[in-house]
């Protein structure tokens, strides 16, 4: 099971991070406005060749090299709610970096769900 809470939360953290260099990737970019089919190949050509996103995309395939390698430990009852800690990695990463506001009653919840993160991994696994 240790070998599963390491790769998840690596898996976790790089997800994170990896959401957190999109956002920041988009947000130089901007908004998609122009729904018409030429315009939406253009827009999101620009978005793939942003180093923010490409950087951003490379972290979430690291994710999921991880998260095959935790299913390959253990049931996807384990490893799927293992990559909810991800919520607590983005809001804090959210904070530090893109200077976003978390509400109390969001950090409530992110809390719930890594109280639920830990009760399923104190049940072990295969």
């Amino acid at each position: 099971m240790l070998r599963v809470a390491i790769a998840m939360t690596f898996a976790a953290g790089s997800a994170a991070y990896g959401q957190i260099l999109v956002r920041r990737g988009m947000l130089q970019v901007g908004s998609l406005e122009n729904y018409a089919p030429l315009a939406l190949i253009a827009y999101f050509w620009h978005a793939l060749c942003n180093p923010y996103v490409i950087g951003g995309t490379i972290l979430n395939a690291v994710f999921y090299f991880l998260f095959m390698a935790a299913l390959s430990w253990t049931g996807v009852t384990v490893a799927v709610p293992f990559s909810a800690i991800e919520y607590g990695f983005v809001a804090v990463l959210a904070v530090m970096l893109l200077k976003e506001n978390v509400p109390t009653v969001r950090w409530i919840g992110i809390g719930l769900v890594i109280i639920g993160v830990m009760l399923i991994a104190r049940g072990g696994g295969e």
